[in-house]
């Protein structure tokens, strides 16, 4: 255990108050909010609550929310935050205060279709070992129009995803595969993964709160992948974190896969440290909920990570080191553990590679980062 996580406290998670909790985060979304509000209200299967956790929005979000909670069918439960949290932290405190035996994430800028909860929630109600279901979405643009495209696709997961009803632990452990407007949980496995560990807002490999989610959903429990488009999710230039689509993604992925290359060596390896502790952290939840096999896996992913963090030993040594862990299947056997196993093979080799020579720096995108573009190609 690491010291992050032993100094994490746990506190109990109350029982359940009612069915179906949604969580929403919002922050200066007034463009956008009445839109989704409404959609959730009409929904074929409402909801018990919404709770809503404003990030300090500096228009006109709370008074919004609080004009539509006078004629609401279900309860409006508005928590404006003294200062801004973030929106993973802030995340974390909403979910804490959901009394919902099955949560749904909600972001403020999408459009959910009437079947989407309905849809989620029979999905948990069918098989009591599914502690989380999400589902694919259609691109809508600013103005609400469809742009022909599906949010799997457009992240470059959809293959993936496709060949798996369920997704296990280990692929959530390599690469962020959901997001969370399009998740329903379970409250166990809500328990298992509040509170977040500070391990997550490592800025060398930030974890979002959906990874994090889906992560020690997968350890505990099953996930389901819906290959249903269940909601509208808006493309827009002010979207915190989003989807790139045409040119933008080309441009991103090309950036992405040199900085795989030519990366500092300290980057990298900060990089890698952070992922490993987050890593650790989900295995340190799965084994206090008695999945231990589970916690085996993602401690031997996080052992790879340590791995291959390059010190001043020999080029020969650390050649022999991503051999291994090339032939016992630890980099993954995708396209994107194959580009993992080249930059490391590159830093290895190139000159002034000890992790003393060169300076961490977090600005070039990298398959390592968490935050747009990066959630679309983010691997091992």
């Amino acid at each position: 255990m690491t010291t992050e996580q032993a100094t994490t406290p746990r506190t109990r998670y109350p029982r359940a108050q009612c069915e179906v909790s949604v969580a929403l985060c919002t922050l200066n979304g007034s463009q956008w909010i009445e839109e989704l509000l409404q959609s959730i209200a009409a929904q074929e299967l409402l909801p018990d609550e919404i709770v809503i956790q404003d990030d300090c929005s500096e228009d006109d979000t709370v008074e919004l929310i609080e004009k539509f909670a006078d004629q609401a069918p279900f309860a409006i439960r508005l928590e404006v935050n003294q200062f801004r949290l973030g929106s993973t932290a802030n995340f974390a405190t909403a979910l804490a205060r959901c009394h919902g035996r099955f949560i749904a994430l909600a972001d403020q800028d999408d459009v959910w279709y009437p079947i989407k909860l309905r849809r989620l929630i029979d999905e948990l109600e069918l098989d009591p070992t599914v502690t989380m279901v999400f589902s694919d979405a259609d691109l809508i643009g600013p103005d609400g129009q469809d742009l022909g495209q599906r949010l799997w696709d457009a992240r470059l997961i959809g293959r993936t995803l496709r060949k798996r009803a369920v997704v296990p632990e280990e692929l959530f452990a390599r690469r962020a595969l959901t997001t969370g407007c399009t998740m329903a949980v379970r409250r166990r496995a809500v328990a298992a993964s509040l509170p977040f560990p500070e391990a997550l807002e490592n800025e060398a490999a930030p974890m979002r709160h959906d990874r994090w989610l889906s992560l020690v959903a997968a350890s505990v429990g099953t996930v389901r992948a819906l290959p249903e488009s269940l909601l509208g999710f808006r493309v827009h230039p002010d979207q915190e974190t989003g989807v790139l689509v045409g040119a933008q993604l080309t441009h991103a992925l090309g950036r992405a896969a040199s900085a795989v290359f030519i990366a500092p060596v300290g980057q990298s390896n900060e990089s890698h440290l952070a992922r490993a502790n987050q890593l650790e952290a989900a295995a340190e939840r799965a084994n206090e909920m008695g999945d231990f096999e589970e916690a085996l896996t993602l401690e031997a992913i996080a052992a790879h990570h340590r791995s291959r963090v390059q010190t001043s030993g020999s080029v020969l040594d650390r050649l022999r080191s991503i051999a291994e862990g090339v032939r016992v299947g630890a980099y993954g056997w995708d396209r994107l553990g194959m580009v993992a196993v080249a930059g490391d093979t590159v830093r290895s080799v190139r000159p002034g590679r000890g992790a003393q020579s060169e300076p961490a720096v977090h600005s070039a995108p990298a398959l390592q980062g968490e935050p747009a573009p990066e959630n679309q190609i983010e691997g091992s």
